[in-house]
């Protein structure tokens, strides 16, 4: 059964540094979220850790934190 207060994945990232700017943004905006990986893996995977960190949300935050991601503009240096 589904929970307002059960934490989701909302995004994943291969950097970790890339999730905890989107991180600082979602709280910047007053949604708590956090960042989960396994900085293990990371380690021993040396640059393979496609989706490695993720980016967590509470249920109930969900809709509120994709809003803010579709109307925050953050400069991705890939592109």
């Amino acid at each position: 059964m589904e929970k307002d207060n059960d934490v989701v994945v909302f995004a994943m990232y291969d950097s970790p540094i890339e999730a905890n700017i989107v991180k600082g943004v979602l709280e910047s905006n007053g949604v708590m979220a956090d960042v989960v990986g396994d900085s293990t893996a990371n380690a021993l995977m040396q640059g393979f850790t496609q989706g490695a960190m993720r980016v967590v949300v509470l249920r109930r935050d969900l809709e509120r934190a994709q809003q803010i991601m579709d109307t925050t503009w953050i400069e991705n240096n890939n592109q």
